[in-house]
């Protein structure tokens, strides 16, 4: 299912703003956005790596894939 109205961010939005962006409307990833252009995705597991790097989910995120 799409969403009908996309969260995004600007490219030099505070971490926290993003944080709190992605807190209230429950999303797991959000569009970095630079003159109109998406240049990046935010994901809730770079989050984790940051915030809280000995988290099971920073493991995860940061681990390499096995595909």
């Amino acid at each position: 299912m799409c969403s009908e109205e996309v969260v995004t961010v600007g490219s030099d939005e505070r971490l926290g703003l993003v944080v709190e962006r992605m807190r209230a409307d429950s999303i797991r990833r959000v569009p970095v956005v630079d003159g109109g252009k998406v240049v990046g995705i935010v994901a809730l597991g770079d989050l984790a790596m940051e915030r809280d790097p000995e988290s099971a989910l920073a493991d995860i995120s940061a681990a390499r894939p096995n595909r």
